[in-house]
């Protein structure tokens, strides 16, 4: 052989060599990158799916701490259905206090809910307007949770300045177990 031929066929050899390892190494090399690539994408791509809803737990257990503190203030003003009697004791105080004539106070029938039961508690009061603001006040400040459902207000045609109040209150306390 001659010395082109031996170089033409040594060249053709390396060219061979160096296809071979393109074939064989280089090109499933990158096909094997790509793919790792894809599946790095995806887990970052999950990562910040978990990390945004690892901060709503966050934001869910702060919520649910909130709500527990505010039902917990909630039930520590609901009385016992045992201490019905002291509250209607109470509510007559305030009136008598604000020099309201207590014409009646009669309890319904207590309504059930889910955690608590209401008392309706009907009242026919007298006695001057400033004196039945008051009174409202009053309510509005025990440390019971109450709720006026209904009013009605008459002037005494008789008297001037001196109101009759009808109202339906509610008395919230808590269920017994």
């Amino acid at each position: 052989m001659k010395g082109v031929t031996r170089i033409f066929l040594t060249a053709l050899g390396m060219a061979a060599v160096v296809a071979a390892v393109v074939v064989l190494v280089v090109l499933p090399m990158r096909q094997r990158i790509a793919a790792d690539r894809a599946t790095t994408d995806e887990c970052r791509a999950q990562l910040v799916k978990l990390r945004a809803v690892s901060q709503r737990i966050n934001d869910l257990q702060a919520d649910i701490k909130r709500l527990e503190e505010a039902l917990a203030f909630f039930d520590g003003r609901l009385p016992q259905q045992k201490d019905l009697d002291v509250i209607l004791r109470e509510v007559w105080r305030i009136a008598e206090a604000r020099s309201l004539t207590p014409r009646s106070i009669r309890t319904g029938t207590a309504e059930a809910a889910a955690r608590y039961n209401s008392q309706p508690i009907t009242m026919s009061l007298e006695g001057k307007f400033s004196s039945l603001y008051e009174f409202l006040l009053g309510l509005e400040r025990m440390p019971r949770i109450t709720k006026i459902r209904q009013m009605q207000i008459a002037k005494m045609p008789q008297t001037e300045g001196i109101v009759q109040a009808d109202l339906l209150v509610d008395i919230y306390f808590e269920k017994k177990p």
